[in-house]
């Protein structure tokens, strides 16, 4: 078991974000076969935004795609293909036009003395030109307002149903005259309420501001002030509007994919509204199954009201990733695992296994247990001015144990404190005891950074590391987690710490997890990021995906051979990805699958994880819809198996916690009602068919 942050399951709410894009076609992949599905081998991967020519997606936390649209309708942009089965899918344009109310129906109260807040004469230079022109727009105010807006709301061709500029900056000459800029459009827009695009045509539209009341409701109550632009198309006008069902253009791009590459989509849209004075709003991409024969503009109601509408279809096809039982016979050399290590065991002394339990931490060994208190720990905590979190002995988040030779048995614990005795954000502090928890003091800090970056604790060989995430500059206080962590090494037989460095695993491939600082999994979750290394750690670099995992749900890094690394993650869409170039790039293989999960969601909205055993193996644990039985898929098979000799009872009591790998020995920590948290534990010899 390892600490998750606050919420640790409440995480399930994050994972629908990772498939954002498979929109109802499900975000797990199952290793299933479909006729008419061409296989793909040998493409191109773009696994990267910016390698597929979206740059501005290439590190995104969490976002699976990356659009944008022009004023002239041109879209661009990329998506990662979910973990989809394989077969046929189109990829359209969403977008949710809210129903026009009535400034009565939302007890709109305009000021007194007009209909609809203050009257505004609007003057428009130049009040004529072509599509795309730059126009200052100036509005005098028959008196000065009680407040000074610092944006308004723009319209074009009215502002009941024609295209809305959001945001619009404003810049106050006098008390009574503002100045704005706005680029008309140059392309078709979406009408509200009327569900049809009013075509790019010469003519005079109306131009309109609202809003320079700042009151609540002023968007409902229409426009405080007009004047006219005619707009002159010209040549240009647009080809590839013809009519309004087929006002929409999409292509993909690659058409034959692998769940995990990334598609380029472009084409024309027309557009919805505009944020500020020349950027139309980003749109959703709807993944759906099967190959369109709708119009290539389309609405529907909203469940919410309102219309959804969808627009263009661009096709492509997902084939067959590799299987789990093509990779055959794989045995890790070394296992990473993510989050912080509430139960470890220091593989220089393998008799031993220290966990966070309640108010203590236990030591366990051949000769029985010792249980080492933390009130000392709380102490000196309070003294360094955090505030704690929890009862006057608090629980450990993370815990090793080191040799210190002479001084015999050094353990190390972090706790999670509010810094300054404040409020959250919540941080990590790590401290040390000599002398069985009589005294806790403080572990050594690496130059440039606080106690509060403590980002984990690494077993490395026979040594201890501490690992600090680096501030995003050196008087911030803010710690960048995505950087390459600080390291500070307590080797075996030794007291005294020293300045290290990130290490590569004993045995194959130079792949690591970064920093792990706790977070809120109720919410925003708590990223780690992955790291590889060419030169032995001399330096180190991140894959352009994955680029981070998410904390709140077990991730191992496994080490294969020299080249081959294996990311199970059970927080991810993706539970099993290959990379054979030392953690550069990576690829979805497919899982068959799992019992009791429903197809197409993952662990969402379950405490389910997966994990790989030593022998190879991966086990699934934990609540799955109405099963808790854990089931075990070989090397080289083609499916899960139930266990032989575990009682059922057993695999219950481990439904809704962390199981973790911890030597030869499966350890977790049951729930309980107030009384003293025991530690479980099976052989993982006896985890079998």
């Amino acid at each position: 078991m390892r600490s998750r942050g606050i919420g640790r399951f409440f995480a399930a709410a994050l994972i629908p974000l990772l498939g954002l894009v498979a929109a109802g076609c499900g975000g797990s992949h199952l290793a299933t076969s479909t006729s008419n599905t061409t296989l793909v081998t040998g493409t191109a991967r773009a696994t990267s935004f910016a390698g597929a020519g979206c740059p501005l997606g290439a590190y995104s936390a969490l976002s699976s795609q990356e659009m944008k649209q022009s004023m002239d309708g041109a879209i661009s942009g990329c998506f990662r293909v979910a973990a989809l089965s394989p077969g046929h899918y189109s990829v359209a344009i969403e977008a949710v036009l809210a129903p026009r109310t009535a400034a009565s129906d939302k007890s709109f109260s305009a000021p007194s003395g007009t209909d609809a807040g203050p009257l505004v004469r609007l003057k428009l230079s130049p009040a004529e030109g072509g599509p795309g022109s730059l126009v200052e727009v100036t509005g005098l105010l028959s008196a000065p307002p009680q407040k000074k807006p610092a944006s308004v709301q723009l319209c074009w061709d009215g502002c009941k149903s024609g295209l809305d500029y959001e945001g619009v900056p404003i810049r106050w000459v006098s008390p009574t005259e503002f100045s704005a800029s706005m680029i008309i459009p140059a392309a078709p827009w979406l009408m509200s309420g009327g569900n049809r695009v009013a075509p790019l045509a010469s003519g005079n539209y109306k131009v309109s501001v609202a809003c320079v009341a700042t009151i609540s409701g002023c968007g409902l109550a229409g426009s405080e002030g007009s004047s006219t632009f005619h707009l002159d198309v010209g040549s240009k006008i647009t080809t590839w509007c013809p009519g309004t069902a087929d006002c929409a253009r999409l292509t993909a791009s690659p058409t034959a994919v692998l769940p995990g590459d990334v598609v380029k989509v472009t084409g024309y849209a027309p557009l919805q509204s505009i944020i500020g004075s020349n950027q139309p709003y980003q749109f959703e991409l709807k993944i759906a199954p099967g190959v369109p024969l709708s119009e290539e503009v389309s609405y529907s109601r909203s469940p919410k009201g309102g219309t959804t509408v969808l627009m263009g279809h661009g096709v492509f096809t997902v084939g067959t990733p590799p299987s789990w039982a093509s990779l055959g016979k794989v045995t890790p050399g070394t296992t990473l695992s993510d989050g912080g290590l509430s139960i470890s065991q220091n593989p220089a002394n393998p008799g031993l296994v220290v966990w966070c339990s309640q108010g203590q931490i236990e030591v366990i060994g051949p000769n029985g247990s010792q249980g080492i208190s933390t009130e000392a720990a709380a102490r000196e905590l309070a003294s360094l001015g955090y505030g704690l979190m929890g009862a006057s002995a608090p629980r450990c988040g993370s815990v090793a144990l080191a040799d210190g030779g002479s001084v015999g048995k050094i353990v190390l614990a972090s706790f999670l404190v509010a810094p300054n005795s404040g409020a959250p954000p919540f941080v990590s502090v790590a401290l040390q005891t000599f002398d069985g928890g009589a005294t806790w003091k403080l572990i050594h800090t690496p130059v440039g950074v606080q106690a509060s970056g403590f980002a984990g604790f690494r077993y490395h060989g026979s040594s201890v590391q501490a690992l600090f995430a680096p501030m995003t500059s050196k008087t911030s206080g803010v710690y960048d987690a995505t950087g390459t962590p600080l390291v500070e090494t307590l080797k075996s037989g030794q007291s005294s710490w020293v300045a290290g460095r990130l290490g590569c695993a004993l045995r194959g491939s130079c792949v690591t997890f970064g920093s792990y600082i706790p977070g809120n999994c109720a919410m925003n979750g708590s990223t780690q990021s992955i790291f590889y290394s060419n030169d032995q750690g001399a330096t180190w670099l991140r894959p352009s995906w994955p680029v981070q995992v998410q904390a709140c749900w077990p991730s191992e890094l496994l080490s294969i051979s020299l080249r081959q690394e294996l990311l199970v993650s059970s927080g991810s869409q993706y539970f099993v990805r290959e990379s054979v170039d030392g953690g550069a790039s990576w690829k979805d293989i497919g899982i068959p699958p799992i019992p009791g999960a429903s197809p197409g969601s993952g662990f969402s909205g379950s405490s389910a994880e997966l994990q790989m055993l030593t022998n190879g193996s991966l086990l699934v644990t934990g609540q799955r819809g109405s099963r808790y039985q854990w089931y075990l898929l070989p090397p080289g098979s083609h499916n899960w198996c139930s266990l032989k000799g575990l009682p059922a009872g057993i695999q219950r009591s481990a439904r809704f916690v962390p199981v973790r790998q911890v030597g030869d020995a499966l350890y977790w920590i049951p729930p309980t009602n107030g009384s003293a948290a025991v530690l479980h534990s099976v052989p993982v010899a006896s985890v079998k068919c």
